[in-house]
């Protein structure tokens, strides 16, 4: 069954290009596209909207637009956005799938960069120093993965990390079949993540940020991890109690870290995750690509294409366990 177009207003606050609105044009047919970038336009536009793109003003447009039938979210993450997204009476689509690739590789670039010392090196470099330091150099064959949240972007680590040569246990939420996940081992919720910390040499988080993974990694899962192991986060920050994560590093238990994401962005200039020589930051890029925007548009148009032809959409956010 079709949803007709016609009388349908589609409101865009998402940056798109002149060429990309008029294919929005062209699958919308009769119905009307409001695109503006102007937040007290966004929000009056709202309010008689049935569909929308929200690149900015989301909370705002959620909160009133009571008549939206669909909106579409190009970001992975709707933590930020949770309760407008939650109480609003529209099926709600977010980036998922959009990141993977991208995140993927920037865990293994931030994992690398720890494992083969390319900082020191890098320091080296600028003072012209050949020096050939084998201090703190290790590899991965061989070694385990724990994946704390095994979905999109936790399989992409997972396929990279078995190429690797490497052993992959992976966490989730709810059973699913191992034959489905390219992990070679599979541990529920809470409990499972305890058994597998004392047998991982490296702990990824790419688990959505929730009340229940909200600090999911403080002092005990820290002291529970194996001595010597690195700790990737490219997911949310706030994961990660990052008093216990600092005090991990500062003790030697933990060989290093490597984090796209934290509590506070930007990081404040006086956490000492700044000044730590075993700690690799990047500023909450992980996701991003040269591709990004396209990938984004195509996975819109295809959406708007399902929403209007009464179809499944992609990248659906369950409003109960919230992503």
């Amino acid at each position: 069954m079709t949803r007709e177009a016609v009388g349908r207003k589609l409101l865009i606050t998402h940056e798109l290009t002149l060429e990309q609105l008029e294919e929005v044009r062209q699958i919308l047919g009769e119905g009307t596209v409001v695109y503006t970038r102007d937040k007290e336009e966004a929000i009056r536009e709202g309010e008689t909207a049935d569909l929308a793109l929200l690149g900015a003003y989301v909370s705002e447009v959620l909160t009133r637009g009571k008549a939206l039938k669909w909106v579409h979210i190009p970001w992975a993450g709707v933590d930020g956005v949770w309760e407008p997204v939650r109480q609003s009476p529209a099926i709600i689509t977010c980036g998922k799938g959009v990141y993977d690739a991208p995140m993927a590789d920037h865990v293994f670039a931030l994992l690398l960069a720890l494992t083969r010392q390319i900082p020191t090196f890098i320091l080296h470099k600028e003072t012209k120093t050949w020096r050939r330091d084998w201090n703190g150099l290790t590899d991965l064959r061989g070694r385990v993965m724990g994946i704390v949240g095994v979905g999109n972007v936790g399989r992409e680590v997972a396929f990279r990390a078995k190429a690797f040569g490497m052993t992959v246990l992976g966490v989730k939420k709810r059973q699913a079949r191992l034959s489905d996940l390219p992990v070679d081992g599979l541990y529920l919720g809470y409990e499972g993540l305890r058994m597998i910390l004392p047998d991982c040499d490296v702990i990824v988080i790419t688990a959505a940020l929730t009340p229940s993974t909200r600090y999911l990694f403080s002092h005990n899962e820290f002291a529970a991890m194996k001595r010597g192991s690195y700790f990737i986060n490219v997911a949310r920050g706030a994961i990660v109690d990052e008093p216990a994560l600092i005090n991990a590093l500062q003790s030697g238990h933990l060989a290093g870290a490597g984090l796209d994401v934290f509590e506070k962005e930007p990081l404040p200039e006086d956490s000492l995750l700044w000044t730590l020589p075993n700690v690799i930051l990047t500023p909450h890029i992980g996701g991003i690509s040269d591709r990004t925007r396209e990938r984004q548009f195509e996975q819109f148009k295809e959406n708007l294409r399902l929403f209007l032809s009464g179809q499944p959409l992609l990248g659906l956010v369950d409003k109960e366990e919230g992503y």
